[in-house]
This record gives C-alpha cells, sequence and structure tokens, in this order.
C-alpha cells in the first residue's frame, strides 16, 4: 500500500461515518478492565511457575522451558523489564492480547458475517467475564489472539484469493504454537477448512496451487518450530534427556519428570463421556460447564447463535465450528482447567453475535422501538451481567489482592537485608515475589543460624525481615494435613513477636490479614545472605537463572551443533520480533479495513 493510499485511508477512518474509531474506545475499555482485574485478582498455582521461570529468561539465553513453548516467557520477561516485576508486569501479555483480540473478533465478524455482527462480538469479548477472570500469567488469551488472527488472515485470504494474507496467517499460526503447544490442536481445523473451501472454488485437492501452500505452510511451521527441535535434539545429544512433552510421547526422561506425572494426564476419548478419578465429571460436561459458570450471557447467546449463524453463512460458521471442536475434545479429554477454555469464548462472541443481532430485529418488529435503542439496551444488560459475573467470581472490583501489596512492599525492603519467610506460604508465591531479594524460608532458618560461625566474613548488623502468613496456610491449601510444619511456623513467630514488634499488615481484599511483616537488626554475616541465595529454586529452575548449571541447560561439542543452536535463537527472536510487530499490525489492519470509504 502506497503512503498516500493509507494516509487516506486513516483519514476516513477517523472522519468519515464509518464507526471503526469506536472499536478503540472498546479496545480502551477492554484494556481498563483488563488492568484492573489483573492488579486485583489473586495468584493460581501455575501462573507462580509461568511467571517466575519468565525472570530473566532472555538473560539466560534459553530455548526452551521444560514443559512450555518460550515466545510467551521472553515477551514476559520484556514486560518484567519495561515495568518491573509485579502482578501488572506478570499477567500484562493476558491484558494486551486480550484487548487486541477485540480488534480482530471485530475485523473477523465483519468478514465472516456483517459489521454489525463483528461490533456485538467485540463488545461481548471486551466486557466478557470468562476473558477478564482469565487475565492471568498464563500463555492461553495471548495463543487465542494468535489463532484469531490466524483464522481472519486465512479466511481473507481465501475469500480474496490472497496469497500474501495466506502465508502470514501461516506465521501467525506458527507464532500460535510458539506461545502455547496446544495451539497445535487447531491445525486440522485450519487444513480441513482450507480444502474445503477450495474445492468449494472447483480447486482439486491435488492442484499445483494447493501443494504449493501446503509446502509454503510446511516451511514456515518447521522453520519457526526448530527453536523446540533443536533444543530437543541438543538437549537429548548433551544430557539423554527432552523436555515434558517429548518425554510424554517419546518415554525418554520419563523419571526426571517423574514428580509431576499425575499432571500430565494422556487422551482418553472416554473419559469425554464418564466420570474418571480423581472425582471428574465427564469431560465434555466439565468443559462446558466453565463456560456456563464464567460466562452463561455469552455461552447461551452462542448456543441460540448456531443455527442463525450457518443460516447467515455457513462456510464461516463451519471454519469458526471447527476451529473449536479440535481443542474443546482434546482438552475435554486431557487437561480440565478453566483457562485452557479461553478459546471458546471468541467463537460462543461471534455466534452470539448472531444471535444478539436476531433478537433486535425480532424486538423492531413487536415493537417499533428505535433500532439503535434496542440494541444498547442489550448491549448494556450484557454489560450489567458480565461484570456482575467477573466480580462474583474473581472479585475484580474488591481492590488488589494481598500478593499484589506484598509485591509493592517488597520495594521498600534494603537490598543487603535478609527476608525470612514463613514456609507456609506457597513456594511459588515466595520465588515471584521475593525474586530480587535475600530471601530464605523459616524451615531453613534454623541450619543457618546454627552454621554461622563456620561461615567467612565478620559479623556485622543486617536488616532481617519475617513474613508471616497469619491465615496459616497461603496457598499451599494442604497445610492442615501437616501439624508439624505449622507448629514450627508458630515457633519462628513467636522468636520474632519476643524480639520485635510487626511493621506491617497486607491485607486481602475483604479486610483479613493476610500477611504480617516483622523487621529487626541482626548481628549476622554478610555471607548469610550468599546462603540464602543458594536455596533460590523453583520448580526445576534456579530463579532468575542465577546459577551455572540446572537439569536442561545443555552444551554444544562440535561446530555444526553450536551452529543449529545459534540459528535456532535467530529463529526464536525472529519469532518474538514478529510477535511484537503483530500488535501494530492489528491496528493497521483495522485502519485499513474500517478505513474504507
Amino acid at each position: 500500500m502506497k503512503k498516500n493510499d493509507f494516509i487516506n485511508k486513516l483519514l476516513n477512518f477517523f472522519f468519515n461515518k464509518n464507526y471503526g474509531k469506536w472499536i478503540l474506545v472498546l479496545f480502551i475499555i477492554a484494556m481498563v478492565l483488563r488492568i484492573i482485574a489483573a492488579n486485583n485478582m489473586t495468584t493460581n498455582a501455575d501462573e507462580m511457575l509461568h511467571a517466575t521461570h519468565a525472570i530473566d529468561i532472555s538473560n539466560a539465553g534459553v530455548l526452551q522451558i521444560m514443559d512450555e513453548d518460550p515466545v510467551w516467557f521472553y515477551l514476559t520477561d520484556l514486560g518484567y523489564k519495561v515495568f518491573g516485576v509485579s502482578m501488572f508486569s506478570g499477567r500484562f501479555l493476558s491484558i494486551l492480547f486480550g484487548a487486541l483480540s477485540v480488534l480482530i473478533i471485530y475485523l473477523l465478524g465483519k468478514e465472516m458475517f456483517n459489521k454489525k455482527v463483528g461490533y456485538i462480538s467485540a463488545f461481548i469479548l471486551a466486557f466478557s467475564p470468562y476473558y477478564l477472570i482469565n487475565t492471568l500469567a498464563e500463555m492461553d488469551i495471548a495463543m487465542t489472539f494468535f489463532i484469531l488472527l490466524t483464522a481472519y488472515l486465512m479466511f481473507k485470504g481465501l475469500k480474496d484469493n490472497n496469497n500474501k494474507l495466506l502465508i502470514l496467517s501461516y506465521i501467525s499460526f506458527g507464532i500460535a504454537i510458539l506461545m502455547k503447544t496446544i495451539a497445535a490442536v487447531v491445525l486440522p481445523a485450519f487444513i480441513i477448512f482450507f480444502i474445503y473451501y477450495r474445492n468449494k472454488k472447483e480447486i482439486k485437492i491435488f492442484h499445483k496451487s494447493n501443494i504449493k501452500q501446503i509446502l509454503i505452510f510446511a516451511i514456515i511451521l518447521i522453520l519457526l518450530l526448530s527453536p523446540i527441535f533443536t533444543f530437543n535434539y541438543l538437549l537429548y545429544k548433551d544430557k539423554g534427556i527432552v523436555d515434558v512433552q517429548f518425554s510424554r510421547f517419546t518415554g525418554i526422561g520419563k523419571e526426571v519428570y517423574a514428580s509431576i506425572e499425575g499432571t500430565m494426564k494422556p487422551f482418553r476419548i472416554q473419559d469425554l463421556f464418564f466420570n474418571y478419578p480423581p472425582g471428574h465429571q465427564p469431560g465434555i460436561y466439565e468443559g462446558l460447564r466453565f463456560y456456563w459458570m464464567y460466562g452463561i450471557v455469552t455461552f447461551l447467546l452462542g448456543i441460540v447463535g448456531i443455527i442463525p449463524s450457518f443460516k447467515r453463512n455457513f462456510k464461516s460458521s463451519l471454519f469458526l465450528s471447527l476451529i473449536f471442536i479440535f481443542p474443546f475434545i482434546f482438552l475435554a479429554g486431557t487437561s480440565i482447567l478453566p483457562y485452557h477454555f479461553c478459546f471458546g469464548v471468541p467463537i460462543f462472541a461471534l455466534f452470539g453475535a448472531n444471535a444478539l443481532s436476531g433478537i433486535q430485529n425480532k424486538i423492531i418488529k413487536l415493537t417499533k422501538i428505535n433500532k439503535r435503542i434496542i440494541l444498547y439496551i442489550l448491549l448494556g444488560l450484557i454489560i450489567i451481567s458480565s461484570l456482575f459475573i467477573a466480580n462474583d467470581n474473581s472479585s475484580i472490583f474488591k481492590g488488589k489482592s494481598e500478593v499484589a501489596k506484598m509485591m509493592d512492599y517488597t520495594k521498600n525492603i534494603e537490598d543487603n537485608a535478609l527476608v525470612v519467610v514463613d514456609t507456609r506460604i506457597y513456594r511459588g508465591r515466595i520465588a515471584w515475589i521475593f525474586n530480587d531479594k535475600h530471601y530464605i524460608e523459616a524451615v531453613h532458618l534454623e541450619n543457618l543460624f546454627l552454621d554461622m560461625d563456620k561461615l567467612p566474613g565478620e559479623i556485622v548488623q543486617l536488616p532481617v525481615y519475617f513474613i508471616e502468613c497469619v491465615t496459616d496456610d497461603c496457598g499451599w491449601g494442604s497445610i492442615a494435613g501437616q501439624p508439624e510444619l505449622n507448629q514450627s511456623m508458630e515457633s519462628a513467630v513467636k522468636l520474632f513477636n519476643n524480639i520485635t514488634t510487626p511493621i506491617k499488615d497486607i491485607k486481602e481484599p475483604y479486610g483479613e490479614v493476610y500477611f504480617r511483616v516483622y523487621k529487626v537488626d541482626l548481628p549476622l554475616k554478610l555471607s548469610a545472605l550468599d546462603i540464602a541465595d543458594i536455596t533460590h529454586t523453583w520448580f526445576y529452575y534456579p530463579v532468575r537463572y542465577k546459577a551455572e548449571d540446572w537439569f536442561d541447560k545443555y552444551k554444544t561439542h562440535n561446530a555444526f551443533d553450536s551452529l543449529l543452536n545459534m540459528a535456532a535463537h535467530l529463529i526464536l527472536y525472529l519469532a518474538i520480533l514478529l510477535a511484537i510487530v503483530s500488535i501494530f499490525y492489528s491496528f493497521y489492519l483495522l485502519i485499513k479495513e474500517d478505513g474504507k470509504t
């Protein structure tokens, strides 16, 4: 596109009678709501893995985390470097890509159905309670954005016979997989629809143009995913192990991951339809129940809108259905967690937009009320119900969570302080909150004091902080069954109560004290801080990767492997750059498409 053409479209976008600019308003609203949610919601266990492992990953230069693909971690680390380590920065990708999805779903709805459906679906997604309460340090929202972008580019590319858009869709899909491996499950949906659409245009399956596109797609996908393959090849060659996903399918190095084997449930068809241990109902029921619990209005509208959507545009509805069915069936038979099912919300929003449009038309016929007033009333009801459901499930409007407040407070802790943390606080929370401090769990404190005479250096007065878990269980969920641990921590609390007084109470959103902070100066050796730092490991990895070696840090042993490693890193950095470019590309697409006269 020529520069003058783009400028004209930009001017048209803001000054003509098309209302695409209001999608930008929705984007801003979506950003604000997600920022509030990210700052206020408490953490889950998986977040503590991902958010902590992202810290300084770019400094370590690793190609892959043992159980997840790398792009999300690098981009989150970029957020940490820009904003500092906080709840906001750890969840920033879900904030940003969740809001950007509003732009893409508008374009997708407009392209597949009409502009009105695009508007309504964007509105539904902007206020979606399911999306709001899953604004977490997880990959699913970011992955879903790239799946939506892939769907839009592929659909428009096929519709307009535009090979450039098809190639961009292949790149987008590769980035989706690099965000989270599970995106690969959507691959059959894209292949089936590609073949179906081309066949409808009377282009035979084995036509040279199809074969050419398939080859281009395969080459792009292999290149983009080569960092994953390279990581596993070099890791296996050096240490005889592979990452979690490769281990699941090859059996290589299973003993390394034996401690988490219980979390790696294999796909079983029977689990879709029948109860299975421990205490699960059929996977299809549980998966659909998430949509009911966390987004009942969108879910019901989506169900009602399926038939009208197929009547309005069969091809579009088929494409959306395929994108939903493949990951839903796989996850319902494998991994039943709410945030894993985020991918379905935009699909329900698009179907639901068709339903809402139909409801509006029926009300107009019955009442003769102005169509805009009816639409505003319906959308207003969606806003009220969505925000109520979101707050009811996650208290996103009750104020900052206790973890966010504790992270804010750590900025007051001196760099040379020893931070003793109550072991009843979940270890992942400890690692994330105090990642840049000299922290040690209270369970190790006695040994540290006993060994003080053996440590090198002179004794000096050091500030010592003690962080108490006032509720007796701060994230583990299992302390009640460990009376000895609870008693030992109460002894530590008593110790600090005898030598100092609390300086800060940190409350959870409902006003109950959750953490209590004590401070005292004690005669210690500076080398005690180094001993504390040695304990900084969390779920297979050293915190901030501050160690010479870890279990999957490989070494190359010849020139070819070194060259391969370098090439894989370059491709990874290119994928990260492309993911960043996609942010701006989303706005470009909006201006380009809605700036048309």
